[in-house]
């Protein structure tokens, strides 16, 4: 079992590395990858840049810590800003990165994933097709391994006028072209729209369109790490997957599910 999407103190998380390895050891995973925000923004709820080499240090040193049961992996969750792609990516060249999970948090200014007021006086259709044309763009840019809550914008529970599955199927299909891997994050069952991300509708088309999927909690403090995890693999099984994906330097490898 691997759980992937993991935050500390670093960015908005409570809790130091070694809790987290601490607790992973505890619930039996047997891999953690850490993954705290890089935006280029560096907001509040980001790493610091003057803490990015800290920050690495301080992986690498888990990482080579031999005697630990659950394997360690470096990665980063990173915001996807439109038309600032070369710098992302020489961002991301500074560190030795197993996998970058690309998420979007913004569309133009506006953090849509922690200011609730603004969704009762925008147009929610136009957010959905915002949204998702991001997302399409995030995959596209291929900078990024792993694709981070792919429907984030039903967070609220604010949902569009039209049905979704076109836009599901689309989106599904270019995370297959740009070989993307989907992450079936568990946070969602404790925000408002209570499901999990993606949905079933749109991890049905991932997985009809042979997108691969891995494991993440969105976890920011211990108790919440792994969290429906077996809620998660149960789901995936009966939408067809048998296998989820781990990372080392950035190849995937295949973890059998069954």
């Amino acid at each position: 079992m691997i759980d992937y999407h993991t935050h500390s103190l670093y960015s908005d998380g409570k809790n130091t590395y070694k809790e987290l390895l601490d607790t992973a050891y505890k619930k039996n995973l047997s891999e953690i990858g850490f993954s705290d925000h890089l935006c280029l923004h560096y907001p509040d709820w980001a790493v610091k840049e003057s803490q990015l080499l800290k920050l690495s240090d301080d992986i690498i040193s888990l990482k080579n810590n031999s005697s630990s049961p659950v394997k360690v992996k470096f990665g980063f969750e990173v915001d996807y800003i439109d038309g600032k792609e070369d710098e992302i990516r020489k961002m991301l060249e500074k560190f030795p990165l197993d996998y970058a999970i690309g998420s979007v948090h913004y569309i133009n200014n506006w953090n849509f994933d922690t200011i609730v007021d603004d969704y009762h006086s925008i147009d929610i259709d136009k957010f959905y097709n915002d949204y998702f044309l991001l997302i399409q763009k995030a995959a596209k840019s291929k900078l990024f391994d792993i694709i981070g809550h792919a429907d984030l914008a039903k967070k609220f529970a604010f949902y569009p006028s039209f049905n979704l599955d076109a836009i599901y199927e689309e989106t599904a299909k270019v995370f297959a072209e740009s070989n993307a891997v989907v992450e079936l994050n568990t946070s969602g069952k404790d925000k408002p729209c209570k499901e999990f991300y993606p949905s079933v509708d749109f991890l049905k088309q991932c997985f009809n369109h042979g997108v691969p999927v891995t494991l993440g909690s969105d976890s920011h403090h211990i108790p919440h790490l792994a969290r429906y995890f077996n809620d998660a693999i149960q789901l995936l099984i009966e939408v067809g997957y048998t296998q989820i994906v781990s990372f080392t330097q950035r190849k995937p490898n295949y973890i059998p599910l069954v």
